[in-house]
């Protein structure tokens, strides 16, 4: 059996499409007044518990924005990469960067240098926004 946060709910449910939808970085309030629109009524604690849970399970994950705002996006899970990110639009795009591992590699023989981690953001305009 699982834990409580392991339930499917209709809300849930609704919270995960409106980010699978979004194809770009929103935040918790931005989902909370979607759902509001479409009048199911979820209060802003439950969406932001609904995004923590997705983000613990590996299916989204959360950037702070200039501002300071977390917001999220859907990923898909366990698999590493990269965000390239619309300055316009917004949109997020996932880059597989199989070429970190030179990067790793250089480290380790150059500097002696062991990488735990690495997150990388790339920033610019879509397609459609050029």
């Amino acid at each position: 059996m699982g834990t409580r946060a392991d339930y499917v709910t209709r809300p849930r449910e609704r919270i995960a499409a409106i980010l699978r939808d979004a194809r770009r970085f929103i935040s918790a309030s931005e989902i909370h007044r979607a759902l509001n629109v479409e009048q199911t009524r979820v209060s802003l604690a439950t969406v932001y518990r609904t995004l923590e849970h997705l983000r613990e399970k590996g299916e989204a994950e959360v950037r702070i924005d200039d501002d300071g705002e977390a917001k999220y996006t859907v990923c898909e899970p366990h698999h590493h990469h990269h965000h390239a990110i619309c300055s316009k639009c917004g949109s997020v795009t996932d880059v597989d960067c199989s070429a970190m591992e030179q990067v790793t590699e250089s480290l380790r023989a150059s500097h002696g240098f062991e990488l735990d981690a690495h997150k990388i953001e790339f920033v610019g305009r879509c397609r459609q926004c050029l």
